[in-house]
């Protein structure tokens, strides 16, 4: 995407507009998520393929670019408020239950995850499954950023900090995420440009009013 004339004017101006964070959040967003999807990916064809070999450090590669755009994301939402802390279920604890464990085969029918591995001191494969334990669910914490009902974004938190917000609790759905083609999205340099106004803190914040 080409960056518009009103975006680098303002950047003259040291002025940050609605529609200008906005399209660096959204950017820096579906690019992490673009690395997010690339590194499950090259995760999963490794793991799958007993003599593949990540030669060019594939994996490490997208990982370190994700977490680079989700840092330059956080940034850019600490000059917003949040609105609430949502709340999402994502299932429930696992309990790992091995084949030379009484258990085992009490449990075939209740198993949500099967693998096994070689063990060089039993001289064979050994078997194992995960049962979901009911009793504890577990969630994660995002707080929520819902700008002017335009755009919304989630940054997560622990739950162990989420004391330090007094903050209404929502609950909600688990979230379905994912990458954008990047032609679309405002370039990396011009957000770099929007994050070092903010790092200098000379910088003029402009939102448009709240929908009534």
């Amino acid at each position: 995407m080409r960056t518009p004339k009103e975006y680098t004017d303002n950047l003259k101006k040291k002025t940050i507009t609605e529609s200008m964070l906005l399209d660096c959040l959204y950017s820096v967003n579906k690019r992490a998520k673009n690395y997010r999807d690339k590194e499950r990916g090259y995760r999963q064809y490794y793991r799958g393929n007993r003599y593949a070999y990540d030669k060019y450090g594939n994996v490490d590669r997208c990982q370190v670019m994700k977490e680079e755009y989700y840092s330059q994301k956080e940034k850019l939402l600490s000059v917003l408020e949040p609105t609430c802390i949502h709340k999402e279920f994502i299932g429930y604890k696992r309990i790992r239950i091995y084949d030379y464990e009484p258990e085992y085969r009490k449990n075939l029918k209740n198993f949500v995850w099967e693998n096994c591995f070689f063990d060089p001191e039993e001289d064979r494969e050994v078997w194992f499954g995960d049962v979901e334990d009911k009793k504890h669910p577990e969630y994660h914490y995002y707080l929520f950023y819902d700008i002017n009902g335009t755009k919304t974004f989630h940054s997560p938190i622990e739950e162990k900090d989420i004391s330090k917000y007094n903050m209404e609790i929502v609950k909600i759905d688990q979230l379905q995420t994912e990458g954008h083609e990047i032609t679309e999205l405002v370039s990396t340099q011009f957000v770099k440009k929007v994050l070092a106004l903010i790092d200098a803190g000379d910088f003029q914040l402009i939102l448009s009013k709240p929908k009534k």
